[in-house]
């Protein structure tokens, strides 16, 4: 072949390629740009684990008599481990196992008056012969009861405070012996900022968590509204990370191939996150988090038929989650995805999940928190996005393609 029909042939190829790329719809190609594709993330992920164990092994050797026993295993769930993220932050999420002293045994509480829905508290009990025994050996106690309980309850707060006193110390010897890394705490999480030589930073949330019947309990500190006498300190968020990344892959064996629903999700968070970067930015994108937009999204993925969610269909099913996001704030009501959703009963053994988080009392209202005239002012926010959607998303593109 000559010369110049090889560069015909390639000039001709560049420009189907073009001209392909300009037949996908506005969705599509907003979609391509702001997924991370397997391979960017797979090494960001390979470093933030090596590191994360480092600074876990780090704070094992720190830990004194009486801390909790923090394991050297970490499970790494949300978006970044469910082909979820967006870009441009490259961000993990960690829930890092503890258990306790071995004198203790541990058990579930929620089903009491006083906690709240998604919440639980984790009652304390002593083996009084191991403890015995123990404390004849060392003779003293090791004190875990007085510095992380309050009464017969685990406290949270004291386990998050720990968790993030020695996180700090471990930091500190590590960046000491690290010479291309830079390891900071952030105020809130405790989130981790990776900084190294050459690439972007990484941000990793570390959640101290307690595991009871395949549920995990999150020492997060819960920060809503409690009646006065009772200890919010002692409250644990109830966390179905890992029920959800279980319910995604099994449906995943039953959609289409190239099935568009995490490009769904992914197009509206990045809505939010391009609304939320204004200088003035409303009121929906600043109160709704991505939690509600991802529950938001399993309720539809679970009601949808799985026709309909073939990769042409991607700007319908946007357009449709948008809309249902207006139709529920309109009711004031999303329920949390497990708690109550007696439809997944037949599904609860294979997803891990006791039925019992599945009962109908269990419906908890993600929307009970938000003031109504904060849902009124988001309705009519999203009424106009949904209005000019096509002129913003073609805008959003124009700046996608800018600056990627």
């Amino acid at each position: 072949m000559s010369a110049f029909w090889f560069v015909l042939l390639i000039g001709l190829g560049l420009i189907l390629i073009y001209l392909f790329g300009k037949l996908k719809s506005i969705y599509h190609q907003i979609s391509d740009n702001i997924d991370f594709s397997s391979s960017e993330l797979l090494e960001h992920k390979s470093f933030a684990e090596v590191i994360v164990k480092k600074l876990l092994k780090m704070m094992q050797y720190l830990s004194v008599r009486g801390d909790p026993h923090i394991s050297g295993n970490i499970i790494g769930i949300g978006s970044a481990f469910e082909n979820l993220k967006i870009k441009p932050q490259i961000q993990f999420d960690f829930i890092v196992l503890f258990s306790l002293p071995f004198q203790y045994v541990s058990k579930c509480v929620i089903d009491e008056d006083d906690i709240p829905n998604a919440y639980g508290k984790i009652l304390v009990s002593e083996n009084w012969f191991t403890n015995l025994l123990i404390t004849a050996w060392h003779g003293r106690q090791c004190g875990f009861l007085g510095r992380m309980c309050n009464g017969n309850y685990l406290s949270a707060k004291a386990v998050h405070e720990r968790f993030r006193s020695l996180a700090d110390m471990a930091t500190d010897i590590l960046n000491d012996e690290e010479e291309d890394i830079n390891l900071t705490f952030l105020q809130q999480g405790p989130t981790l900022k990776i900084e190294r030589r050459g690439a972007p930073e990484i941000l990793v949330d570390l959640v101290p968590a307690l595991k009871d019947d395949s549920i995990y309990l999150l020492a997060k500190i819960y920060g809503g509204q409690f009646e006065a006498g009772h200890c919010q300190d002692l409250l644990w968020t109830l966390s179905f990370s890992v029920q959800e990344k279980a319910f995604l892959e099994q449906k995943d064996l039953t959609l289409p191939k190239n099935a568009c629903h995490k490009r769904t999700l992914q197009i509206l968070k990045y809505l939010k996150q391009e609304e939320k970067n204004l200088e003035t930015p409303p009121l929906w994108c600043r109160t709704l988090s991505s939690y509600h937009l991802k529950t938001l999204w399993l309720h539809q993925l679970q009601k949808t038929p799985e026709g309909q969610w073939q990769e042409k269909f991607l700007e319908e099913r946007v357009l449709q989650l948008l809309d249902h996001l207006i139709h529920t704030l309109e009711l004031q009501t999303l329920h949390h995805f497990f708690l109550g959703n007696t439809k997944l009963i037949k599904q609860a053994g294979s997803l891990c999940i006791p039925k019992h988080f599945l009962r109908k009392g269990l419906k908890y209202n993600l929307y009970d928190e938000i003031d109504h005239s904060i849902i009124v002012q988001s309705i009519q926010e999203l009424r106009e996005l949904q209005n000019n959607i096509n002129m913003y998303t073609t805008y959003l593109l124009s700046e996608l393609e800018t600056n990627y």
